[in-house]
């Protein structure tokens, strides 16, 4: 699977983007609000009819109607201030789910190399925090800016329609709001980002501590993890408190400077009332207008510092967009069957590093035959398993599968091919059945598993927990031993099916005997016919491939038939005079 960037568009400008891939709701959202704040102004224009109805001694008729009208316009603000929100709610819903699905999907195309580099718990803030932030930016914010601009443009004029010189003297104050929204959104800005940089290093430092509770307290570093702890936590508090400086500095100076316009209005007015030349009802309805000033004034600080928040967020998102997969293509090229696998004069190393992983591999494996790989820790054992399953691409030389360039395969049917089982075992939190069918059809269930599970020999084992196969294994397989956690992850690759199976060290935290019955296990598979590759570090395993390869130092030490290498490579020798001293004193 390559990765399918975001448009553009989308991580040039989010909210219009969102604004033109869900215009139906975001129609409804602003056609409801802009009902909502027409009715919104009425009323206290219908409040003044009530009010100088009622000071001209009219008769109850005309006083009725007019209650019946204000009546009809609060029943009305009362469907539509629903449907904004109905609109508004479903738009930005949309709009995160599909973000998310977005972020989510480019993460899992990106290569191992990106996750070597950045932490998984901020990762999981991005996914999640940043997301939400964004969301929240889409919804309250946008709406809330878009009503404090839609009452100013209604209120306004009809307040010139009542007084114009009140409404010049009342909103004396309105040029300075720009000045001070700039001043707000350009420190709410760099605030946030603070704030999300800090929230994921807490969920970071969260995530590893939980996930390696073991080891922090078989070292008893539990005390040293907290200090980390609350070292991150007050940073993401001090940023959170500055954020939180900024965002209450505006509402306070808004109602200052409406409460500023409203004396003003009663002193510029005063004698206009006293002389008769405004009515009550006039009074009344021009105060009510300077009130609701209040809000849009405030809503247009609060909406573009929520706007602000979630651009800030948004960075963080086209910061995972940017990064691309270290695979340069996907070909297209029908795989049906395995035939073989080459390597011409392979090397590799990191992206960014100088140091090469290995150089200068060359080997070969056709149909049916099982390769054994050793070498010293630090060889490049795992590596040379990832790239066979093209997780990276080799930095020179190629690999060739069925005689063709890997690159011209589909990833997909590459590793339906090819299985790997990994020498970092990870079980998820499901039942055993799932995790030894993870990836499956629904159709897998627990026959399907048991048969699996004989084959690794773990059946018995699985049979001794509570729930049989139906009982949670915990994340990351906790509640197993690493022996069983080996054999659970084997028994997974054997149900695929797949043309090669690929095992990197997978045996090694098993006892010799249950070794020995995994052995002729995958001795049957290969008289089958399926392809075995796999890394081990008991020469016993080894000694039951047909052809064995070792690394060392960073280049290939030897490869051959397994009889010619271990008469002939050290390697080979000196793990044999190890391991038969250890089982001399075993």
């Amino acid at each position: 699977m390559e990765t399918a960037p975001a448009p553009e568009s989308l991580q040039r400008r989010p909210l219009l983007f969102y604004m033109r891939k869900y215009p139906r709701a975001m129609a409804v959202g602003f056609g409801f609000l802009l009902v909502t704040n027409i009715l919104d102004a009425m009323w206290p224009l219908v409040l003044k009819e009530g009010i100088d109805r009622i000071s001209a001694g009219v008769n109850l008729d005309e006083i009725g109607r007019t209650c019946l009208l204000f009546f009809c316009i609060m029943a009305g603000l009362s469907i539509t201030r629903y449907g904004w929100r109905v609109g508004f709610g479903r738009f930005h819903t949309l709009a995160a789910e599909d973000l998310r699905l977005r972020t989510f999907r480019h993460l899992t195309a990106l290569t191992p190399g990106f996750f070597l580099k950045k932490p998984v718990g901020e990762l999981m803030s991005v996914v999640t925090n940043d997301v939400q932030t964004f969301r929240n930016a889409l919804g309250s914010g946008l709406m809330v800016f878009a009503d404090g601009i839609i009452i100013l443009v209604i209120v306004i004029p009809v307040m010139m329609s009542l007084n114009a010189w009140w409404t010049l003297q009342s909103l004396a104050f309105l040029p300075f709001v720009p000045v001070l929204i700039w001043w707000v959104m350009k420190r709410i800005h760099v605030a946030t980002r603070e704030q999300q940089d800090a929230f994921a290093q807490v969920t970071a430092h969260s995530q590893e501590s939980v996930a390696g509770i073991r080891v922090v307290k078989g070292f008893g570093l539990e005390d040293l993890r907290l200090k980390q702890f609350t070292r991150e936590n007050r940073r993401m508090e001090d940023a959170s408190n500055t954020s939180a400086r900024i965002d209450s500095f505006f509402l306070p100076v808004m109602e200052f400077g409406v409460t500023t316009g409203t004396v003003i209005f009663l002193f510029v007015a005063r004698q206009d009332l006293l002389s008769g030349a405004i009515t009550i009802g006039t009074f009344v309805a021009f105060h009510r207008y300077i009130l609701k000033t209040v809000w849009p004034m405030t809503a247009l600080g609060l909406g573009l510092s929520q706007l602000q928040k979630g651009f800030a967020a948004f960075e963080r998102i086209r910061e995972i967009f940017a990064e691309k997969a270290d695979l340069a293509r996907e070909g297209d090229r029908p795989l049906r069957a395995f035939e073989s696998l080459e390597f011409r004069h392979v090397g590799f190393r990191y992206k960014g590093s100088m140091e090469w992983i290995f150089r200068g591999l060359n080997f070969h494996v056709q149909k049916g035959q099982s390769l054994g790989i050793a070498g010293p820790v630090g060889a490049g054992k795992t590596t040379l398993m990832a790239l066979i399953t093209r997780q990276f691409d080799p930095t020179e030389g190629e690999i060739l599968l069925n005689g063709f360039p890997l690159q011209e395969y589909r990833l997909e049917d590459v590793r339906r091919c090819l299985t790997l089982v990994p020498q970092d075992v990870f079980l998820f939190s499901e039942t055993v059945t799932w995790n030894v069918g993870f990836g499956l059809d629904d159709g897998f269930g627990d026959i399907e598993a048991e048969t699996a599970a004989r084959h690794v020999d773990i059946h018995e084992e699985i049979a001794r927990l509570p729930e049989g196969y139906q009982s949670l294994v915990g994340e990351k397989g906790v509640n197993l031993s690493g022996g069983q956690r080996q054999r659970l992850a084997l028994a997974r690759g054997l149900v695929t099916k797949s043309h090669v199976l690929l095992l990197d060290d997978v045996l090694s935290a098993v006892d010799t005997k249950t070794e020995a019955r995994i052995d002729e296990m995958l001795k049957e598979l290969r008289r089958a016919g399926r392809t075995q590759i796999l890394v081990a570090h008991r020469l016993s395993t080894l000694a039951t491939c047909d052809l064995l390869l070792v690394l060392t130092e960073g280049r290939q030490e030897g490869f051959g038939p397994r009889d010619l290498m271990l008469q002939q490579n050290k390697f080979l020798q000196t793990l044999r005079m190890i391991q038969n001293q250890e089982d001399q004193h075993a």
